[in-house]
This record gives C-alpha cells, structure tokens and sequence, in this order.
C-alpha cells in the first residue's frame, strides 16, 4: 500500500521520489530495495522505474540494479550552455588570475538551500566541501549566509519561524530580533567570511543579483587558512565584492544572443 507520506503525494511527486533515493553512498538500487524503501508493491515499483527510465532519468546497472540516467547529464550540459549566470560569471572569473585565491565558486538559492553550481580549483592543494552540486543550508557557510542576509524581509522573518532552532544553534540569534541584526550586520558590511564548514579554509562570500533588489546567487573566493593573512583577507575581500558586483551588473542588462527568447532567470522561493 505504500507509506503514509507516499499515499498523499500525486503521481508525479511519488515517482520523482525515487531520484532521492539515489546518492553518493547508494548511487544503485534493485526493485527489492526500492520496494522496501518505500513501502510499495512489486506493481508500483515497476511502474515508477518505467517512468524515470523512459524518461531517461534511470538507466539499468550491474546486478539488476538501476542508476542515474543520462538524461540528467544531458540537462546539466544544457543548464551550463544557456544559465545567464553561468555564461556571464565563468569567463569573467577564469580572467581573474590573482595568486590570492585558492578557488572560486557560484552557489545559487533554491528553496531553502544553497546549491554550489560552479567551483573552479586554482591551488591543486585546496580542500574544498562546495563542489558542484552539493546542497548545503542556508545557515551555514559563508555562500549561503550572504544570501541569506539579503532575502527580502517577509522571506527572511518566514524562513526564522521556521528554522528558528537552527539559526540558534548556528550562533546567529536565539530571537527573530537578534537574527534580523546579525543579518543587518552583514549586509552593511556586504561581504561575509567564514570556514564553519570546513576549518582548513576561509571563504569570503558576496552576493550576486539578477535584479536590484533580488539576491539568487553568491560568489566565493576560497583560500587556505595557514596562507591567509589579515592583509590578505582584506584584499581576497575588495576582489570577490568587485567581481560578484561587475557579475550582478552584467545580469541586470542581459539580453540573450541570437534572437533568442528571454531568458529566465531563476526565482528563488523559499518553500512551505
């Protein structure tokens, strides 16, 4: 019959599901497994992998099991071709050759979380956690806070009453006033920095806008913590707000090439 939480979802949500499921540590999963997992019969099982798979979105694997798809790399090659962010940002940052910085990285607001959609490494030796579609929360590190702090308010009071516990123990506020300030706080200074993350590193992270009052984006420059100097941090600070500025600029008068239609940027909203 299904788990409860399966029953009330639509069709669509139900089958859709099940890319979930599939991830770095279980990136393989055979009918039994997928059956236990969610609860439904044999029937139904099949009956989401026919769909994922005519769509491209499963491909069959060793032992019975089903994969990833290849129609999820065809969608990423698109997502790099025609994202407006992604063709402005990349060329403008693979110019940027200061010795300062370890690596570079995009990271885009959907929903309530941050995901890192372009990483280029210039120190061979970095360690980095923001890779290229990770998924992180919009209370720790500095590419979410930044987006963060620059949420319109109704979005911003929406998101603590429903993370309240979670911005408390990220040491940002135990009341909605406290929040408000420390988000206040950052947007004066317009950059953010921070290793919560990962200890070995400093990012220092400013917003990126495709419209005058809409924050979708952030950019980061990454450096080692046993390099970095107080000077250094100030410089890494001018050059990531000049570059995310120049970037935010150029989205505000895109126009695409070709005749083609307009495009679209994406909306960020916050979900519940």
């Amino acid at each position: 019959m299904g788990t409860p939480s399966m029953q009330k979802q639509s069709s669509a949500d139900k089958v859709l599901k099940v890319l979930d499921l599939f991830t770095e540590d279980a990136p393989a999963w055979t009918v039994e497994m997928l059956m236990t997992e969610l609860g439904a019969t044999r029937a139904t099982t099949y009956r989401y992998l026919k769909a994922l798979y005519d769509a491209g979105l499963l491909a069959p694997g060793a032992g019975s099991s089903y994969v990833l798809g290849p129609r999820i790399i065809q969608l990423d090659r698109q997502i790099r071709r025609s994202d407006p962010l992604l063709q402005i940002a990349v060329p403008l940052l693979e110019d940027e050759r200061s010795p300062l910085i370890g690596a570079k990285n995009i990271s885009s607001l959907y929903g309530d979380q941050v995901l890192s959609v372009y990483v280029e490494r210039c120190d061979p030796d970095i360690v980095l956690t923001m890779q290229r579609g990770r998924v992180f929360p919009l209370v720790y590190g500095s590419p979410s806070r930044i987006i963060l702090a620059y949420l319109p308010p109704y979005q911003m009071k929406n998101f603590y009453t429903a993370n309240a516990e979670e911005v408390a123990r990220a040491h940002l506020g135990d009341t909605w006033e406290e929040f408000r300030t420390s988000m206040r706080r950052l947007r004066k200074h317009g950059h953010c920095i921070g290793n919560e993350m990962n200890r070995t590193v400093v990012g220092i992270s400013a917003p990126i806008f495709h419209d005058k009052s809409a924050v979708s984006a952030s950019l980061s420059y990454v450096r080692r913590v046993e390099f970095t100097s107080d000077e250094q941090k100030a410089e890494l600070v001018d050059l990531v707000m000049t570059a995310a500025d120049r970037i935010s600029k150029q989205l505000l008068s895109y126009k695409p090439e070709n005749g083609a239609k307009g495009p679209v940027f994406t909306t960020p909203r916050m979900s519940g």
